[in-house]
């Protein structure tokens, strides 16, 4: 894994430099609230942070690619209902560094995005009732996740973007009980997330 980030981070580096008015380039930082479908709780209640660098290349005026490398929190998180003698409070915060590839179409001031995600899974943290409950070798290593999104550019520097990220294959090796079917007949958890972020363009 740790191969494949180096060498996308000097892809991004290296395709700053030719072509300079086909290419550009920047950085993003922002947030990100997720969920887990097939975990057997629901709403976006996990806070989390995204940030990353991003390159960007223009097939035609209103057509672009756009290629990123960044870190985002994913995961779940429900709080203890005191009405409920089931309920439990339970957190599970997922780091992963995402490679998306895009295309973009540009509608100025309006950017679609749509793509795939690569995400490798850094490192993750799970509690229950406070408590750790550590199954870190349950997760797979590797996602994929459909990535939809919108910018709204502010100018020339500036953009503000959404985003639905949300996994395609499991985020588990095996099912286990109140997990959910996704695009195949196989029983799994997938991450859930809607990112928002503000992008700077050098």
């Amino acid at each position: 894994m740790k191969k494949l980030i180096l060498a996308g981070i000097l892809l991004l580096i290296v395709t700053l430099q030719p072509h300079a008015q086909s290419f550009n380039g920047g950085i993003k930082a922002g947030m990100v609230v997720s969920q887990i479908a097939g975990d057997g709780f629901s709403g976006f209640n996990k806070v989390g942070l995204n940030g990353g660098f991003f390159v960007q290349y223009h097939v035609k005026p209103a057509v672009s690619l756009q290629m990123e490398l960044a870190y985002i929190q994913k995961g779940s998180a429900h709080n203890l209902n005191p009405d409920d003698p089931a309920s439990i409070n339970y957190l599970l915060r997922m780091n992963y560094i995402e490679l998306p590839v895009l295309i973009q179409y540009h509608l100025n001031p309006l950017v679609f995005e749509v793509g795939l995600s690569m995400d490798f899974l850094a490192g993750q943290m799970e509690e229950i009732n406070n408590q750790p409950n550590d199954q870190g070798d349950a997760w797979r290593k590797l996602n994929v996740a459909s990535v939809i999104g919108l910018q709204y550019r502010l100018n020339k520097k500036w953009s503000a973007s959404i985003r639905s990220i949300n996994s395609i294959n499991s985020i588990r090796k095996e099912s286990v009980p109140l997990n959910v079917r996704r695009y195949s007949k196989n029983y799994g958890a997938f991450n859930d997330v809607i990112a928002v972020s503000l992008l700077f363009y050098i």
